[in-house]
């Protein structure tokens, strides 16, 4: 391990952890040295500061930080390959640059639950890399849930595929089963009289009950031929259900007990600016447990859907 300011040599992959001085960066750091372990990636440790710390440092008013931070990330049992780079200016500006710098396969970074400094990393940071960053991330949360249960809302699209792909490399590395979720809109009957004029909308009868079956069998067969363009090794279950996308994941995912939400996200297309929207953010700030946002930067736009999906 070495302390530089110089990128990883070789085509090793990459993964980028931004840490801070709390006690759940430890935690953020195992996880990514087992994450680098079994995928023979190399670990890019990085501290910010600002430069009103720095302002702080220099007139000696602030014990300089950057040994402390070395010596504790030395100290720490990795087993893995490991630099640290220590970076000035706000925390989501220097994570920026390091992703186009040294082009890492993968972001890991904590969310701090029910803190002042978690709600940081939930607001200005996190968001601006999920939403500016074209690299996948994975928020880490500490969370009582079960990490083997792994929730994959799909909207049926080519970013689904390769999500899954994904997906299913985390479920075997933690012998986890994944839960394949479409999210539909609830089906609407009017009636229409003779004169062609529209009466209420069917909310509870039979016909409405009936679309709704057929909606759901629509749904069921769309997941299984999405299942059809991949080869998953883990055990899946397919659920179909219907309402407000990040109502239903938030739902599911309790239902099952889930730790972990993936969610597939385009970059520079309309499906990207979608999926980085509401339903995902709404997710990354109330789910519980940890979030995996995964980037195809060079994935074609999607068709859009006519029966509603997951945003």
């Amino acid at each position: 391990m070495s302390s530089s300011d110089s990128s990883p040599s070789g085509n090793t992959a990459k993964i980028l952890v931004p840490l801070d001085n709390t006690k759940i960066s430890e935690e953020v750091l195992r996880f990514a040295d087992s994450w680098a372990q079994e995928t023979g990636s190399q670990l890019l440790v990085m501290h910010s500061r600002t430069a009103a710390v720095q302002e702080l440092v220099d007139q000696g008013e602030l014990i300089d930080p950057q040994e402390a931070f070395d010596e504790r990330v030395r100290n720490f049992p990795l087993h893995s390959e490991c630099e640290i780079h220590h970076r000035f200016g706000r925390p989501s500006e220097v994570i920026l640059r390091e992703l186009e710098e040294h082009q890492p396969r993968l972001v890991i970074m904590a969310a701090h639950s029910h803190t002042l400094l978690g709600r940081l990393f939930l607001g200005s940071t996190t968001d601006t890399v999920l939403h500016k960053g074209h690299t996948s991330v994975y928020v880490y949360k500490r969370a009582s849930l079960d990490p083997k249960e792994i929730l994959v809302p799909v909207d049926l699209s080519a970013v689904s595929v390769d999500l899954l792909k994904e997906v299913d490399e985390i479920a075997m590395r933690r012998n986890g089963r994944l839960h394949l979720l479409h999210v539909m809109d609830l089906p609407e009957v009017h009636l229409v009289s003779s004169g062609g004029a529209f009466y209420s909308a069917i909310t509870d009868s039979r016909l409405i009950r009936r679309q709704r079956e057929e909606y759901q069998t629509f749904g069921m067969q769309r997941l299984k031929g999405l299942l059809g363009q991949v080869e998953l090794r883990a055990p899946v279950e397919l659920h179909v259900d219907f309402g407000t996308p990040y109502l239903r994941i938030l739902g599911i995912a309790q239902q099952i007990n889930a730790g972990l939400i993936a969610v597939g996200a385009h970059d520079h297309s309309t499906l990207g600016r979608v999926l980085m929207g509401s339903n995902t953010d709404y997710i990354v700030h109330h789910f519980e447990g940890s979030v995996y946002v995964h980037k195809e930067p060079a994935a074609p736009e999607a068709e859009p859907m006519r029966l509603g999906s997951v945003e």
